[in-house]
């Protein structure tokens, strides 16, 4: 076969969904997204805005990017940017860019990827924060020299062909598990995405938050935490004393309860010589008992789809801009829009996957292709709209 030539104009569909993903994205984000400026400001909105997108697919810190992006074209300066960033409040920069964000799930939802309940987990994340304590910082475990973190919580649906980000929510000192885990699942059911299974971490493993997820009829599944109550559950089953599936009560230290099912299950490289306890793990869930005992032997592999958030969060990684400043406002604006332009990508793929009637299970267009797509378009010289 005879190569296409170039004067046919004939463009790949990967290519040319790549360049509607682009011209898709800064459109979403300038239709919502907006960073005043004076009539007489060198940089306008959409330019502040493309050199955030830009710090984003590259993964830069905002000093070296735009040093990179003036090399090619006209471009604001570190300390012009950022202070821009700042001098908004961070809640509504957040509310704007959940508006984008809900903007792309809208063109996800009509190419048909959410018609059917999808499985969906949800986790929280902590972005390292190094300055004194304030009040939108939280507290965790010691990391990389701080115990001190920004943190927030999202949705994911972990399904293949369907890893979008249906929401994600800035966290703060003040925020329980349970009005999070509210947040998260409302947060779905307005999009009209129905959830037909939340994997939870287990780090909302509580008794408010089991409580919650009960009072809005969600079904889930969550790792145990193996304190007293459940260590003497998984001994009990290990010597024949209780079935694997039972109707178990915690109780917090203010005496409230949650009650739930808590099923134990043999792990599969469990040794003989390890201590009972570390042989089992133990999930809490909602489900009736009769599903947990027919799906036995599938509910820990249900569980282990959970690590499709974490996938999913190892390929966001790779479109956030990095930065080490102690401003609440640059760190949502930064999570955002990693969001957002995750989201694009899987857009792309869906699209894509339409056009060529493939299954869109495995994405055809990689992200490090189409991050080096958009940091080419906004190298080109600027030209007013």
């Amino acid at each position: 076969m005879k190569p296409i030539r170039k004067a046919s104009g004939y463009m790949p569909p990967n290519k040319k969904v790549k360049g509607l993903s682009y011209k898709q994205a800064l459109s979403v984000l300038n239709q919502h997204f907006t960073i005043p400026c004076a009539p007489n400001s060198e940089y306008s909105s959409e330019q502040l805005v493309e050199s955030l997108v830009y710090l984003t697919v590259e993964k830069k810190y905002a000093e070296s990017g735009l040093e990179n992006l003036a090399c090619t074209r006209k471009a604001p300066s570190a300390d012009t940017l950022l202070r821009r960033v700042k001098g908004l409040r961070w809640k509504d920069a957040y509310n704007t860019l959940v508006e984008a964000n809900d903007q792309v799930i809208r063109k996800l939802k009509r190419k048909g990827i959410f018609k059917k309940p999808v499985m969906a987990a949800a986790d929280l994340s902590n972005d390292r924060y190094y300055g004194e304590f304030n009040n939108k910082t939280c507290r965790g475990k010691y990391e990389r020299g701080t115990c001190q973190f920004y943190r927030h919580a999202s949705l994911h649906v972990v399904e293949a062909g369907k890893r979008a980000t249906i929401f994600t929510v800035m966290v703060t000192p003040f925020d329980d598990h349970a009005s999070i885990i509210e947040k998260l699942i409302q947060a779905a059911r307005s999009k009209g995405i129905r959830i037909h299974t939340l994997l939870v971490d287990r780090g909302f493993y509580s008794v408010e938050a089991i409580n919650k997820l009960k009072q809005l009829r969600q079904r889930f599944l969550m790792p145990a935490v193996k304190h007293k109550g459940v260590k003497q559950a998984i001994e009990d089953y290990a010597k024949g004393l209780k079935p694997p599936v039972v109707n178990y009560t915690m109780t917090n230290a203010e005496k409230k309860q949650a009650c739930f099912r808590l099923f134990i299950h043999r792990k599969k490289d469990a040794e003989p010589t390890d201590p009972v306890v570390n042989r089992y793990v133990a999930f809490a869930t909602n489900m009736s008992i009769d599903r947990v005992i027919l799906a036995y032997n599938m509910l820990p592999e249900d569980y282990r789809k959970r690590w499709g958030i974490e996938t999913g969060f190892r390929v966001q990684d790779n479109v956030q801009a990095k930065t080490t400043s102690k401003n609440f406002t640059v760190r949502a604006v930064y999570v955002m829009l990693s969001t957002i332009l995750y989201n694009v990508w899987v857009y792309a793929n869906v699209a894509l996957a339409k056009k060529l009637k493939i299954d869109p299970k495995k994405p055809k267009i990689k992200l490090p292709q189409l991050t080096h797509h958009f940091s080419t378009q906004i190298e080109q010289p600027y030209k007013p709209p």
